[in-house]
């Protein structure tokens, strides 16, 4: 899904990606590694002058019942998908059993949260939350057509980037999520409103757009005239090539941690390609990899950009930190979003292939350690091979459906050869929704191939979200 700068779809026909400025100290002309630092100073002071004017404060509003929210806010709960800055979430620490269940995870989960545990997806901390707003003051009217008490608005905050002059948008979907109302702050002053164009919540972006404040619902044409006025030369960000980041260049992180509009801290990629496991979201599994980076990531800084100092083009778009882990935040590529962006500029949603597998990356070597461990189980013993091996089945799903068993080990998807887990999760990620999809296997010694018909992964992990949701909240009260 990823598209190169030289073929970027109608959303992104107004930005241009200029080359990288690489800095060599030449010595035989008189170059030093003063004059190279110096330079390299320069070259982030610069990126941030370019991209800064269109890195922009969002502000959202959720309206919500007070009653519910007065009996639940202290038990309000994170969805773990990515880094939440809403108002009426509380930013929390990963408990030592988390990390504890992360360690001890072998292999890899397509999508299915079930066997995860109720803290599944908790080692990842996310980016601090702001402060919630004071609920609504208690009703003590009696007059029952007065139900201003049961309003509650819930202020949340995060950052994004202007990415085209028709006023177009990019932040985190968890930014955005649920809200009423959509506000955008630019570093000159200007405020907009803003509506949601789409957004998936497993990549973790949304894409708004600037619209006229027609609060009182009696646009006019003087305020549209208004509007346009306001519009005219809006700061673009421009947009670079994440395919070509090495580890151990340098780049800035830019956002409103706090409020503090234009903010930008520096550092270098730590890793590339991390992907959702070990980063700690095994429900995204196959959907992306992130960019990893010791540039400081604070509250406020979701949806902001992550900038490559040498060419000052976008190479990210910020969204997570690890948890009990400082210096270590990750990035969403930017190609990958720019392989979405336009279905999502259009309202289209974005599917994600599920098949509810438990798979692995086998060899003999790990398959012997690990019978040795299970000799005392009375386990089946895991084969001696190589490949990508399924570890388990999830009922109710469409392998269980299919035929696919334990101890499978995959050797092609939709024709397509996999030799590691994370090659059969992008196939799998990327099959159409609802077609058969031929998978190869080899059962003991012998190949078969069975055809599965791969589910939306987004309905899915919702509701898996929800049955959480619901045993945290009964738990709690018990």
């Amino acid at each position: 899904n990823n598209n190169n700068n030289n073929n970027k779809g109608r959303f992104f026909q107004t930005t241009i990606a200029t080359p990288k400025q690489y800095y060599n100290v030449d010595r035989n002309n008189g170059g030093s590694v003063s004059s190279s630092r110096a330079h390299a100073l320069g070259l982030v002071s610069q990126a941030v002058q370019r991209v800064g004017p269109a890195v922009v404060r969002v502000e959202t509003e959720t309206y919500s019942d007070a009653n519910n929210n007065n009996n639940n806010n202290n038990n309000s709960n994170n969805n773990n998908n990515g880094a939440h800055d809403k108002g009426n979430q509380k930013g929390h620490k990963s408990k030592s059993k988390n990390n504890e269940r992360h360690n001890n995870k072998n292999g890899n989960n397509n999508g299915d949260l079930a066997n995860e545990g109720e803290d599944g997806g908790d080692v990842f901390d996310g980016i601090p939350e702001a402060p919630s707003a004071p609920p609504a003051p208690p009703n003590n009217n009696n007059n029952n057509n007065d139900d201003s008490s049961s309003a509650r608005i819930d202020f949340g905050q995060g950052s994004g980037m202007i990415v085209n002059t028709e006023g177009y948008v990019l932040t985190n979907a968890h930014v955005v999520e649920g809200a009423t109302k959509i506000y955008v702050h630019l570093t000159d002053g200007r405020r907009f409103r803003a509506e949601m164009r789409g957004s998936d919540d497993i990549v973790d972006v949304a894409v708004l757009r600037i619209v006229p404040d027609d609060d009182d619902g009696d646009a006019t044409d003087a305020t549209m005239e208004e509007h346009e006025r306001h519009m005219s030369n809006l700061p673009v960000a421009r947009l670079g090539d994440s395919d070509r980041m090495e580890v151990g260049q340098f780049v800035t992180a830019i956002g409103s941690p706090g409020g503090l509009d234009n903010t930008c801290t520096i550092g270098i990629v730590s890793g590339l390609k991390r992907c959702p496991k070990v980063v700690g979201i095994p429900d995204k599994l196959g959907v992306l990899d992130y960019i990893q980076t010791d540039a400081a990531i604070n509250q406020g800084n979701s949806g902001g950009p992550l900038v490559d100092v040498e060419s000052g083009n976008i190479v990210g778009i910020n969204t997570c930190i690890r948890a009990n882990m400082e210096g270590t935040s990750f990035a969403i590529p930017i190609n990958k979003v720019m392989g979405i962006v336009d279905d999502l500029s259009e309202g289209k949603h974005i599917t994600h292939g599920y098949l509810g597998v438990h798979m692995s990356t086998m060899n003999p070597t790990l398959a012997r350690y690990s019978n040795k461990l299970q000799l005392q189980k009375n386990r089946r013993k895991i084969p001696e091979k190589e490949g990508v091996m399924i570890e388990k089945v999830f009922k109710n799903s469409p392998a269980q459906e299919g035929g696919l068993k334990k101890f499978d080990f995959v050797t092609e998807i939709g024709g397509q050869r996999v030799e590691t887990a994370d090659d059969a999760h992008v196939v799998i990620d990327r099959a159409v929704i609802g077609e058969e999809l031929s998978i190869k296997v080899m059962r003991d010694d012998t190949e078969i191939t069975v055809q599965v018909k791969p589910e939306d992964l987004s309905p899915r992990l919702k509701q898996l979200r929800e049955e959480r949701s619901k045993r945290k909240k009964i738990k709690a009260k018990d």
